[in-house]
This record gives C-alpha cells, structure tokens and sequence, in this order.
C-alpha cells in the first residue's frame, strides 16, 4: 500500500511539474498556443483554456506526457519493488544461516545426556590388560560383521590391527587405546587420536552387545567428543563400512556428515569401503 501511494504521489507531482514547465514556456514565448497572455482575463479564461487544450491534443502532448509518466513511474515502482525483494532475499538468507549457525554451534557442542543403571569407567590401555583388546576385539568383530565381511576377511582384519605390536605401536606414538567397563566387566574399546591438522580420528569405537551395555555406545562417543572440546579440536572424524546401517544410523543421530566415500586396500587382496564420517566442533560465521 505505501509503494502505491508514493506511484499515485509521483503521478499526481509528475503533471503539477509539466503544468508548471508548461505554463513557463507558454508566457516566456518559447512555445505560442495562440494566446496573448497580455490580453488574458477572466472573461476569456474558457476561451483560452479550449486552446491551450487543442495545442496540446493536436500536438500530442497530453499523450506524451502521460505516456512518460506511466513508463517512469512503472521503472520507479519495478525498482522499489526490486530492491525490496533483494533486501526481503539478503535478509531473509542471513536470517537462515544465523539460525543455522547458532544450530550447528549448539548442535556440534553438544554431548547427548544419557543416564544409566551401571557404573561406566574407561581403562587406559596398558601392559597389564593389553591381553584384553584381542579377545575383545574377536567376540565383538565376530558379531558385528558376520553378514558384512567373510570369515576370511575378518580374522585378516584383526590379525592386521589387534596384534600387541600393532597395539604397542599405536601407544607408544601417542595414540590412546581404552578398555571399557561396565561395573567391572571389560565390555568394549576405544581407539582415537589427534592428527596433525588438529582433528580427532575415532578409529575405533566397539562395544558388546548386551541388556548391560544398552546406552553405554552413547557414552562412549561422549568420552571422545569430551576429549576433543578439551583440547579444542576442529573436529572428530572416522570411517564406517558403507553396509553398517546401525552403525550409521548412530553416528548420524550425534551430529556426524557423510563427508566422503573412500575404498583402502588392506592387503591379501582385501579392501574396506567405507564412507568417512565428521563432526564439526569450530563453526565460522557465514560472510555474505
């Protein structure tokens, strides 16, 4: 309605100014209608009036003018418009990304409460129950995978990367192994690290599966998060067999993006395809 109300605004100065300008050039004599303005009076003022109307009907000017009103106006108008449909669009999208920053910055901070009946603790790996990652590692793999690699394939696989050497290795470069337990009793493991470009690789994150062990996944993923806001970490990042729906389902429930599909060959003729999975922790703010 204001946009309205400034056109007719506009229409309404538009023909004050021509009658203006007209009048201007009619008594300065660039233009002659016919009239003597010095014998201009109030007795001649109907006569007068029909001929200025005949010059400008006979010379198009009405039409011209009003002709030029209605284009300017229309251009004036299209551009109000414009500018008030690019300002609705700027903010309207600066509006969406701040709702989606302030999302992601509660989102990728956010460790998911969750409450349990057990006692939960982690156990650092060490020279005393390193013993415990192998057998562990069997039992859980063994489960996990049955209808996702061959049998094959999967003692190569733990062979490869639960061997005490290979566990040592991991140790001794920094790298931070646990065990995890549920009142006491070894039930799962952790494996993760801070790569070079200040990002937490969760290698592994594996857990029985038991009426004791329901919700302890959660906390374990809380653990390593935990870790990473700790030291300010840019993000916690991991790779899941592109066939491990459950596994999938879980990441994604705690915030992390399928990134990238990647295929590693493992040797033996073997290869993980696996999709790699992240979580931001650090969100910049969108610059428009």
């Amino acid at each position: 309605m204001k946009t309205i109300l400034s056109a007719v605004g506009l229409y309404i100065a538009g023909e004050i100014a021509f009658s203006f300008v007209f009048v201007l050039l009619f008594a300065t004599g660039v233009i002659d209608i016919g009239i003597n303005i010095n014998n201009m009076s109030v007795n001649n003022l109907t006569e007068n009036s029909l001929k200025m109307n005949k010059y400008l009907m006979d010379n198009y000017v009405t039409i011209a003018v009003q002709l030029f009103l209605y284009v300017a106006i229309g251009m004036i108008y299209y551009n109000s418009l414009k500018r008030k449909w690019t300002f609705e669009m700027i903010e309207g999208e600066m509006n969406k990304r701040k709702e989606e920053v302030l999302e992601n910055i509660e989102i990728k901070k956010k460790i998911s409460p969750i409450k349990l009946n057990v006692y939960v603790h982690f156990h650092a790996v060490n020279e005393k129950n390193i013993h415990l990652i192998e057998s562990l590692s069997k039992d859980i793999w063994n489960d996990a995978y049955k209808d996702l690699l061959s049998q094959e394939q999967i003692d190569y696989m733990l062979d490869m990367m639960y061997n005490v050497d290979k566990v040592n290795e991991g140790l001794a470069n920094g790298e931070i192994w646990e065990i995890v337990k549920v009142d006491n009793v070894p039930v799962g493991y952790l494996h993760y690290k801070l790569d070079e470009n200040n990002t937490v690789f969760l290698s592994k994150i594996y857990l029985k599966t038991t009426d004791k062990t329901k919700g302890v996944g959660q906390v374990m993923m809380n653990h390593v998060i935990e870790y990473a806001n700790s030291i300010n970490a840019k993000d916690v990042h991991l790779t899941v067999n592109k066939e491990n729906a459950r596994a999938i389902r879980f990441y994604e429930k705690n915030g992390f993006k399928n990134i990238e599909s990647k295929t590693f060959d493992i040797g033996n003729g073997y290869v993980m395809d696996d999709y790699i999975y992240q979580k931001n922790l650090i969100t910049k703010l969108p610059q428009l």
